[in-house]
């Protein structure tokens, strides 16, 4: 069996989205993350995922590290891949600090098949799936930009939408 692949950027002609913010409590966002992917992106806690979070406690400016991903599924092929990285720093005293969040969106088709049914996958991709596909493309895009619409309502920040 062959496993064909297609993969496509949410955040073209960027590779990733970058939000930057410096004032008071930075680090609300870790508080909030988990119940935004499932409320934006209408997931199950089964489909959020929380890879890493470091946090350095020795210093006043308490730096940290968080990366999170989650994984919507459209249909049997077609997938979503969200991957957010939050790098940043709070002062313990002030609670003021910086931070950085990255979005890394990926919208992923795949299939496996045999020699035989490589022809009807082709034919059936053209007649009917291909326009699916774009629709759930769409629908991948208008999520990402609603959450970093959220994303950017909770730092009271302007955010623009990606193209």
């Amino acid at each position: 069996m062959s496993k064909s692949v297609f993969e496509d950027n949410l955040s073209y002609p960027k590779e990733k989205e970058i939000i930057k913010y410096s004032g008071s409590e930075p680090f609300r966002i870790y508080g909030g993350l988990g119940n935004l992917f499932k409320d934006v992106f209408e997931l199950a806690g089964k489909d959020v995922f929380e890879d890493k979070i470091k946090w350095d406690a020795l210093i006043d400016d308490k730096k940290f590290n968080v990366k999170w991903h989650i994984e919507k599924k459209f249909d049997s092929w077609t997938s979503m891949d969200v991957v957010v990285v939050i790098l940043g720093k709070q002062n313990s005293k002030t609670r003021n600090g910086d931070i950085i969040i990255t979005i890394v969106p990926t919208f992923k088709t795949e299939i496996e098949m045999g020699f035989l049914q490589k022809a009807f996958w082709w034919m059936y991709y053209f007649i009917y799936y291909k326009k699916k596909r774009i629709q759930h493309f769409y629908r991948a895009k208008s999520l990402v930009n609603k959450f970093k619409q959220e994303i950017g309502n909770l730092y009271g920040m302007d955010l623009q939408e990606s193209i």
